[in-house]
């Protein structure tokens, strides 16, 4: 989806639903698109300018990518990436956590599943790294 131009009638993007966690700063722009509403009055409603609503829808499109993503079965790619910021995080261990939570997790595991399991196992400081360590990757 490419972003609207301020004065066109915006939408949301594709695989955006209600249920898609979103910064406050974002749904609040995105409570006003409703396809009808031309740029500049999702803005004066939202309390926003014109750009903050193309930049917030945007950001949404990018948030739902990742969303989507989340919830779809782990592929060896994505589980090679998380090993890979596990190591960063844990060091040589981090291989073996990754290994048993998909074991635990078995066939059709989603990476939503896999992120939520290996966050548990480590403390709020590894986790921020982790979270750092995936952003970087496009996964978080």
């Amino acid at each position: 989806m490419t972003a609207p131009q301020p004065g066109a009638v915006p939408t949301w993007p594709a695989n955006l639903s209600e249920a898609t966690p979103l910064p406050f700063a974002v749904w609040r722009v995105l409570h006003h698109v409703d396809g009808q509403r031309g740029t500049a009055e999702v803005a004066r409603l939202a309390g926003v300018t014109p750009q903050e609503v193309v930049t917030a829808i945007s950001q949404a499109a990018a948030w739902a990518s990742r969303a989507a993503q989340r919830s779809q079965p782990v592929t060896e790619a994505a589980a090679q990436t998380v090993t890979q910021c596990v190591i960063a995080v844990l060091g040589p261990m981090g291989e073996f956590l990754v290994d048993d939570v998909l074991d635990e997790l078995g066939e059709g595991a989603t990476l939503n599943a896999l992120l939520s399991r290996v966050a548990a196992q480590l403390n709020e400081a590894q986790v921020q790294v982790f979270v750092r360590q995936l952003r970087a990757r496009g996964i978080a």
